[in-house]
């Protein structure tokens, strides 16, 4: 018989009886925790963090922490192997009670807790060894004078000793050097091929341990070394390593890098930016999406939290990217997860000067498996949001700092100059497109054909492939509608990939991919985090690649499109894929991301796809023929663009002041932009900033002002040109646009000769005609 009973408004008063025991899919659940180190760029870097960790539970000094990372390939009748060393070593209690232990959050500490220790779940190493090679992946290790040889064979999760029990476990090892010796022989290395530095401590080493996986995937042919140890400096991963230890790479049994240790560029930080800026986190933080305040100690559990920021000279945007992040990290376990720059909401170029770490104890729990980004929650909410602004505040000062005053007169008489070269800009325009923008003159046109301002409610995402090949760049495509439905213009936003290790949008709303794997993409908003529908997007590893047709004739003038079929690891064929395509004489013809071939003028040239691990197996010819000037279309009623300059025009729509680094490009398009047919040249520009400067001895009335003026413009006028020149349904980089059809840049050249040759003399401003 039921009996009534108080609601629980506890979690103690409310009384169940748990089951004995908890059910757990083991094949299941490691394939999932798996999933993030399923290339050998994510999984090599987990091989060295645990070797970094050995040395730091055991105290090493720092100058004899030494690893040792091998690849072997030289005996084509051995499998190729990978392999880790480091001199710590393990004994069978640390196998049996540490290592074999899957998603155990202490299993880096193994008994110990470290400053100096990056931790983790105790998956990253083992995931890489089981999921990444086609025969097996072992452990060789030695501690005080007694051996284990432990591992896994391709295709199983349970690890064993080698070859059984009896064998492999808590052997006798009488000479420690001897035994390294033995064990180097499967990675085609002998202690003599090892880094000086550690022949030097050989005779003194307790142990050591030899991680090996042999028969690596997707190296069937070749282990390409050369990137691999680009990919390794760049990964996020190896940055606290690199940092604590003295890290070595053989080849074949020599030496790469020659002979020296990984290192990390020193940053020389900003003029004005040297010391570091630290800001204590307070102990409540505001929710960006409920609203609420959330503690930042867990009510008192933990310590309030810093936040430190650096200065870099240079644009961290390529160079420097793993470190152009926050990471994050507790005084006691160290590092456990970043943010890039790139992902916060900081409106000002100088965000890519700037980096930092994050040190917050409350925020550990929301590490993730791969410890990169953490989980969101609230707090990682409210943090990334604290981080944003102090990034933000932090930038806004040296804006000011950089930000040059004109006085009322430039600016009217630069405006003045700026619309004259914009009423050419239009006339030319009209001329050499035939009336791509329509019957109309002026700047006013472009009023007709832009989509309207609003408020949106609903943001589309849609990518054109469902894949996408390794290394390659390509745009989505972004639609805002307000209430009622109607496509209304973008408002400021960025783009999201769920796993950036996989693919990374950067701020020119571009996604590049870095590694095989899966993550969804998707849109949001940087004022009200509006998020559009999310999209998968795959990374895969392409086997072979063939280009359909391999012959074809077209007309200058005109566009044909291009098939890449492409054959995947897991033999599925597909033509639904995001390449690398290129072609090799770019004044006859260009080829899109998309493989959308532009016939530009006679003759004949080669196209090509792939990605940064496979290219076509033959490339395709294209015969360009002289134009018979039918099929060209009409495309009326688009309107002229606008070309204003920063520091000198206001945002013709918000009346606000608009300003750029010199970091930012010469000629600006910003996301909210693009809709209203608006480009930017970019006065802080280094070269800008030179001419317009008086105590320089130039200034807006100079020589080179004019030519830098309309050498900008002519820029402007190209990149216009291949914007319309698209179709709606794909948007390019323009950096491509511009090497796609770079030559017309002498044709526009030419005619502004022809038609300012006062103006670029003498100051005569262009007639209105």
């Amino acid at each position: 018989m039921r009996t009534n009973h108080i609601m629980p408004t506890k979690p103690d008063e409310f009384l169940y009886t748990p089951d004995d025991d908890i059910q757990v899919h083991e094949e299941g659940a490691i394939e999932l925790i798996s999933a993030p180190f399923q290339s050998h760029e994510n999984g090599i870097p987990e091989w060295i963090k645990n070797s970094s960790d050995a040395y730091a539970r055991q105290n090493f000094p720092e100058e004899k922490r030494l690893i040792v990372l091998i690849f072997n390939e030289r005996n084509k009748t051995e499998p190729k192997s990978i392999s880790c060393l480091d001199f710590v070593g393990m004994s069978s209690f640390d196998i049996e009670n540490y290592f074999r232990k899957w998603a155990d959050p202490n299993a880096a500490q193994a008994g110990t807790r470290g400053v100096l220790l990056q931790g983790g779940h105790g998956n990253g190493g083992k995931c890489y060894m089981i999921k990444m090679f086609n025969l097996f992946s072992q452990i060789y290790t030695v501690k005080r004078n007694i051996g284990c040889k432990y591992g896994v064979r391709s295709g199983s999760i349970r690890f064993g000793y080698i070859p059984d029990h009896q064998k492999g476990k808590d052997f006798a090892v009488k000479d420690i050097k001897e035994e390294l010796n033995n064990a180097l022989i499967s990675t085609g290395c002998s202690i003599n091929n090892l880094p000086k530095e550690v022949i030097k401590i050989v005779d003194e080493i307790e142990g050591f341990t030899l991680v090996s996986g042999f028969g690596p995937k997707g190296y069937e042919n070749k282990i390409p070394v050369k990137q691999l140890i680009r990919d390794l400096k760049e990964h996020p991963q190896m940055l606290r390593s690199i940092e604590l230890c003295k890290i070595f790479i053989i080849s074949n049994g020599h030496l790469e890098n020659f002979g020296k240790r990984l290192s990390l560029p020193d940053i020389k930080p900003m003029a004005g930016g040297e010391k570091p800026r630290e800001y204590e986190i307070p102990s409540k933080l505001e929710d960006p999406v409920s609203g609420e305040q959330i503690s930042t100690t867990a009510d008192g559990k933990f310590h309030r939290g810093s936040l430190i920021l650096y200065t870099s000279e240079k644009s961290m945007r390529y160079g420097l990217k793993a470190r152009h992040a926050i990471r994050f990290r507790t005084y006691i376990t160290g590092d456990f997860g970043y943010v890039p720059i790139a992902k916060l909401d900081i409106q000002s170029a100088y965000k890519d000067h700037i980096y930092g770490t994050c040190n917050l104890e409350s925020l550990e729990q929301f590490k993730r498996n791969e410890r990169a980004e953490l989980a969101e929650s609230p707090l990682t909410r409210a943090v990334e949001k604290f981080i944003s602004d102090k990034i933000q505040e932090y930038a806004t000062e040296f804006e000011a700092r950089d930000r040059k005053k004109f006085t009322q007169q430039e600016k009217e008489e630069v405006s003045k100059m700026n619309d004259a070269l914009d009423r050419w800009k239009n006339k030319l325009l009209k001329e050499m497109t035939h009336g791509l923008f329509g019957p109309g003159e002026g700047i006013g046109d472009t009023e007709k054909s832009i989509l309207p301002k609003g408020v949106p409610s609903r943001i589309e995402i849609s990518l054109s492939h469902k894949y996408a090949g390794l290394g390659v760049t390509f745009r989505p495509t972004i639609k805002f509608f307000d209430s009622s439905g109607k496509q209304i213009r973008a408002i400021p936003f960025k783009i999201i990939s769920e796993d950036n290790n996989v693919a990374m949008a950067d701020d020119k709303l571009q996604i590049s991919t870095f590694s095989y794997g899966r993550t969804s993409i998707w849109a949001e908003t940087l004022a009200s985090k509006l998020q559009s529908n999310k999209v998968p997007l795959e990374v895969v590893r392409i086997k072979k690649i063939d280009i359909f047709p391999n012959l074809i004739e077209v007309e200058s003038g005109t566009r044909t499109k291009l098939e890449a079929k492409c054959l995947l690891s897991n033999n599925e064929m597909t033509t639904d894929i995001y390449l690398i395509w290129a072609e090799n004489n770019k004044e006859i013809a260009g080829v899109s991301s998309a493989g959308l071939v532009y016939a530009f003028s006679p003759g004949e040239t080669q196209v090509m796809a792939g990605d940064n691990k496979c290219q076509s197996s033959q490339n395709a010819t294209i015969r360009v023929k002289p134009s018979s000037g039918i099929g060209k279309g009409d495309k009326k009623g688009r309107g002229y663009p606008r070309v204003f300059i920063s520091g000198f025009d206001f945002d013709p729509d918000t009346g606000a002041e608009v300003n750029f680094s010199s970091d930012s490009p010469p000629i600006v398009q910003r996301p909210e932009d693009v809709t209203r047919n608006i480009w930017w040249i970019n006065s802080s520009a280094p070269l800008a900033k030179m001419y317009l400067d008086v105590s320089k001895g130039y200034g807006h009335q100079s020589r080179e002002w004019r030519v830098y003026h309309l050498e900008r413009l002519v820029e402007v006028i190209i990149q216009i040109m291949l914007q319309h020149e698209l179709s709606e349904n794909e948007l390019l980089p323009i950096d491509q646009f511009i090497m796609n059809w770079g030559f017309k840049a002498s044709e526009i050249q030419h005619a502004a000769l022809s038609d300012l040759s006062e103006f670029i003399s003498n100051g005569t401003l262009p007639s209105s005609d």
